[in-house]
């Protein structure tokens, strides 16, 4: 695996903003965003997810490099990149990233920030000074046993497990509830609701499943990577926000 560089980390966070939903990523949230992968992948991996050093400032734990590339922006929303090789990514990082976002990208970035107050990484570092990366492990390893099943380890050998599951849970789905015509029956189903807790590693299932046969599954989508790249005039016309949803995940590296 090829270490990234904290920019690429803060790159593929941005690719995940959805500005037509009212999404803002500033540079104060981006710079949670980056630690929480930061940490929780020594925690998982035993390993820095980059090399660059996190620091203990004033409003939480910041990446100094990264800050002084977006700082331009002030408090107002970046703008995501233009153009972003996902190829850099592999499965396993491309996993961990889009599960911090999707956990840790709910929350403003006050309250990030705030988040950051109460843990000991931040509050046991000298003001300015370098967050080790075995205090940010120690810290997230007790986190995760404290918030189990948030944060996952990436098992490729679990991948055609995965894959069993999500076609057993699909099948269920479409025999009880495929044909109705109410979108909340469908998306609050049981079998729905647990093919969205399996998280990021069943975009690409999904993805497929509209190319093959297009129904709902946009709100799972949606639900797990946090975008939404429907335009106003293709809601309710089924294979046109299929192909918007396709589109989105060939733009965004996804295969299947």
């Amino acid at each position: 695996m090829t270490m990234l560089s904290c920019h690429d980390v803060a790159r593929y966070f941005l690719t995940k903003v959805d500005k037509d939903a009212g999404d803002l990523v500033s540079n104060l949230k981006l710079q949670k965003l980056v630690y929480y992968a930061q940490g929780l992948h020594l925690a998982l991996y035993d390993e820095p997810l980059f090399p660059e050093s996190i620091e203990a400032w004033q409003y939480g734990s910041v990446v100094p490099v990264l800050y002084h590339a977006y700082k331009e922006y002030g408090a107002g929303a970046i703008e995501p990149p233009k153009d972003i090789d996902f190829s850099h990514y592999d499965e396993r990082t491309r996993s961990h990233l889009d599960e911090i976002y999707y956990f840790f990208g709910q929350f403003s970035a006050g309250k990030l920030a705030n988040m950051t107050h109460e843990e000991d990484p931040w509050k046991n570092t000298a003001t300015n000074g370098i967050i080790t990366h075995q205090s940010m492990k120690e810290y997230f390893r007790t986190w995760l046993e404290q918030h189990p099943g948030t944060i996952k380890a990436f098992d490729a050998s679990q991948q055609e497990g995965i894959v069993q599951r999500f076609e057993a849970l699909a099948s269920q789905w479409h025999k009880e509830v495929g044909g109705s015509s109410f979108v909340a029956e469908k998306s609050m189903h049981p079998a729905y609701q647990e093919i969205i807790n399996m998280g990021s590693l069943v975009v690409p299932l999904l993805l497929r499943e509209l190319e093959q046969r297009p129904t709902h599954w946009f709100e799972a989508l949606r639900a797990i990577t946090g975008a939404n790249p429907i335009q106003p005039e293709q809601r309710g016309r089924t294979k046109q926000m299929a192909e918007a949803w396709i589109k989105w995940g060939r733009d965004h590296g996804y295969e299947w």
